[in-house]
């Protein structure tokens, strides 16, 4: 019988990793951990001319990009322990978010009942993801 040996994958320097792959060397980059969660690393990043804002998180299961100008947010999951598929969920985000980064998609501000709301819609790789508050429609890569 063969042991089963698991291995731990390095999430905050895939995060880097990534990052550093993905955005171009003058987009500014702020990392940090969640200091209750020490296992959420978080990178915020600023356009070249300091007038977009966005963000990236990354557990061990949990990816998100979140997009502070607007308020809005997608999440995509991974619960396999392969870190090429951590890291392709993890580049999914990362190139949505530097699409926002560079001025590309479209924002609409739709009313609601009691205010209105932000919604952005890029379209990365031929697929549309739209982002909001609360609610979005993302893309698992492969």
């Amino acid at each position: 019988m063969e042991a089963c040996i698991s291995v731990a994958i390095d999430i905050e320097a895939l995060l880097r990793r990534v990052v550093a792959e993905v955005f171009d060397a003058d987009v500014v980059v702020t990392y940090s951990t969640a200091p209750k969660d020490p296992h959420r690393h978080r990178v915020e990043l600023t356009s070249p001319d300091g007038r977009r804002h966005a963000g990236l998180t990354a557990s061990y299961e949990w990816f998100d990009a979140f997009i502070f100008d607007l308020g809005v947010s997608t999440f995509l999951l991974d619960y396999d322990d392969e870190e090429a598929d951590k890291e392709a969920v993890l580049r999914a985000l990362a190139v949505v978010v530097r699409a926002y980064l560079r001025g590309e998609g479209r924002v609409e501000h739709r009313r609601g009942l009691i205010r209105s709301h932000s919604v952005l819609t890029i379209v990365v790789d031929g697929h549309e993801w739209v982002l909001r508050r609360g609610w979005s429609r993302p893309h698992y890569p492969g």
